[in-house]
């Protein structure tokens, strides 16, 4: 969670919180009111764990230009950790948009803002399947090192795929997750099926995010 122009912005990493314990969403929302201070945290084995994610990205990647030799075209990074990046999410969003309505075959590191949510997709792949870009849409394919796609990552998918629908007009089909493990398979999974949970959900967290903060339980020592 993090504010663009003085207003809260959030991503799918915190909706899976929100799942997970809603008195962090608490939380966040009052570290963003400088009423408490997020934890440093030091911890090498995320270090780890954060390199190994990306490399097999890279992976994943390499894939698809050698092998599946498509196209590729890269979105500058978004990262943004205050109001101070505003403009380069903006900026990384319109070139995803631009990209979209080229029809480039692969779209990495897309990203999306709709003025409260922010998404960063590490792939976006092209179909032949009419939408109102043109002749072609896309899905969004992610990678993850776990051996199984988890339901966190599902609704990460489900947060991109629903911004993705904006744009495009058009619900996707399926959304993917390229797995760890030595296979690095790619698994796909029917949209519909996951799209009316992933709105309940969201709708509940957007109650906890923007509407009052309510009181769940004291602090502890292990935030976030």
């Amino acid at each position: 969670m993090h504010t663009v122009d003085g207003r809260p912005v959030v991503a799918a990493t915190d909706l899976v919180g929100f799942l997970a314990c809603e008195h962090l969403t608490n939380l966040e929302r009052a570290a963003l009111a400088d009423l408490v201070k997020r934890p440093d945290r030091d911890d090498p084995e995320l270090d780890v764990i954060a390199r190994r994610g990306l490399e097999h990205e890279q992976r994943y990647l390499k894939t698809l230009r050698d092998v599946e030799r498509r196209t590729v075209a890269h979105i500058a990074t978004a990262s943004i950790e205050g109001e101070i990046q505003s403009e380069a999410l903006r900026r990384a969003a319109e070139e995803t948009l631009a990209a979209l309505h080229r029809g480039d075959d692969v779209i990495y590191q897309a990203t999306f803002f709709d003025g409260r949510w922010r998404g960063h997709a590490d792939f976006l792949l092209r179909l032949d399947t009419p939408s109102t870009l043109g002749p072609w849409s896309y899905e969004v394919a992610d990678t993850k090192l776990a051996r199984k796609a988890k339901a966190g990552a599902l609704l990460q998918l489900c947060s991109y795929t629903e911004q993705l629908t904006r744009i495009q007009g058009l619900q996707p089909a399926h959304m993917h997750v390229v797995l760890g493990g030595r296979d690095r398979a790619r698994v796909s999974f029917r949209v519909k099926d996951y799209m009316a949970y992933y709105r309940a959900v969201r709708w509940r967290f957007e109650e906890a995010v923007f509407g009052e903060i309510p009181v769940t339980y004291p602090p502890t020592a292990t935030y976030p």
